[in-house]
């Protein structure tokens, strides 16, 4: 084995908490992400347990909220430079050992493609930040939360739509004066984001039934 080792951490944005970027620095991105936490405590572990040394370390959001994609491999191609230039391994902690949904085959893929030596580490609890954080644990947690945070802000749109729908007359332009007005107003978008008249658009006609007695 190699006696030098690169971090690799990544995770997935989550619109309904705001979060859609990673500071570009390895520090700030564990200060903003509990995920690229764990994982880059979880790869130190193991590199002190096997007497390697840390010389890099990249961590990555991807651009789906539920689900690995392809956009993996260009911060791949930065680590296959790192650990040529160190003779370094990859390390990651493969999170698919005990949740699938948090699974990342465009990782192992284009690792192997690249012809990196990477390692693949068991999502073991651990004690970060002087508390035990169980990965698969806070996963199931997120995904509770996020349901929860979906039907709030379903509830709050609906209720932001109906008003509007009330206050502006049919006519052209109506989709796009009411996402200026819920825009206003900071009611989210059923994603978490800003509105615009087509997604206002689509609410509506999908969804017609709820907002029946405001459409004149």
């Amino acid at each position: 084995m190699k006696s030098a080792c690169v971090g690799f951490y990544w995770t997935l944005p989550v619109t309904w908490a705001d979060f859609r970027r990673l500071p570009s620095d390895i520090n700030g991105a564990a200060r903003a992400s509990r995920t690229i936490r764990y994982q880059r405590e979880r790869v130190k572990q193991w590199v002190r347990a096997e007497a390697l040394s840390l010389v890099g370390e990249i961590a990555f959001m991807d651009v789906r909220t539920d689900r690995a994609t392809e956009e993996v491999r260009e911060a791949l191609v930065e680590a296959r430079r790192l650990c040529a230039r160190q003779h370094a391994v990859l390390a990651y902690v493969a999170f698919e050992e005990r949740n699938l949904w948090r699974s990342n085959p465009h990782l192992r893929h284009h690792a192997e493609e690249l012809g990196l030596e990477l390692i693949a580490l068991s999502p073991d609890p651990i004690t970060v930040d002087g508390r035990r954080f169980d990965p698969v644990a806070h996963f199931k947690a997120s995904r509770v939360a996020e349901r929860e945070r979906m039907g709030e802000l379903r509830r709050e749109a609906y209720a932001g739509i109906a008003r509007a729908l009330s206050a502006i007359p049919e006519g052209a332009g109506r989709w796009q004066a009411v996402a200026e007005r819920l825009n206003i107003e900071g009611v989210r978008s059923l994603k978490g984001g800003a509105w615009t008249s087509e997604n206002v658009r689509k609410v509506v006609g999908r969804h017609g039934d709820a907002f029946s007695s405001v459409q004149g």
